[in-house]
């Protein structure tokens, strides 16, 4: 079963750097270079893509506070947002009900109700995709090529490589497990961005 310090361990091994022996607790600078960067590799990686375990929906509380111009309301974010998905509309597609605006962990919107579909924050290592881990131990391997490999050419092409290929499979997995055809009540706003690969990122 994975771990925070098996991931670790993984990218660690990319670069040829020695293994720790408690993400937590270690003393070594491996240790000291997972530590600060796992969690924000973990978060960007999250961020970049429609993971399926990753992804979840809420009805959102309406803050106290209205906002002080443009629109007329503002809702609180769930605590583990990291990327809006798409907001839910009653009654199909209109230019007024799609728009919105995200600032802070707020969602500011004309509309009294706000249903959304979002990734969220997942931080216990049991409940990632197998797809992911392998991208993430690979995304952690290129933040440890300065630091634990001194900037190895050969090693950065390699972890490149990889991470490019392993994109190419997790878009694929995608493709054929998300099918929203004929939803229009959805609003399917095509919050495209970049990926890890720098794949252009348009899943609805």
């Amino acid at each position: 079963m994975n771990s925070v310090t098996s991931i670790c361990n993984m990218a660690l091994s990319v670069v040829g750097a020695k293994r720790i022996n408690d993400y937590n607790t270690g003393t070594s600078l491996g240790a000291i270079q997972c530590r600060l960067f796992y969690e924000p590799a973990r978060d960007a990686l999250l961020r970049s893509y429609w993971w399926g375990f990753a992804s979840d929906r809420a009805t959102l509380s309406q803050d106290t506070n209205d906002p002080d111009f443009e629109w007329d309301n503002q809702f609180i974010l769930p605590s583990d947002f990291l990327r809006l998905k798409s907001v839910y509309e009653e009654v199909g597609y209109n230019s007024r009900s799609s728009r919105h605006a995200i600032e802070g962990q707020r969602i500011l919107t004309n509309e009294s109700t706000q249903n959304i579909r979002y990734i969220k924050r997942v931080t216990d290592v049991t409940k990632f995709d197998p797809l992911f881990v392998k991208v993430l131990v690979f995304l952690l391997a290129d933040d440890f090529v300065g630091p634990l490999a001194g900037g190895d050419k050969r090693i950065q092409e390699k972890i490149d490589r990889k991470l490019a290929k392993l994109m190419l499979k997790v878009s694929a997995v995608n493709d054929n497990e998300t099918d929203t055809g004929g939803r229009s009540d959805w609003n399917l706003a095509r919050h495209g961005g970049l990926g890890v690969a720098g794949e252009d990122e348009r899943y609805w």
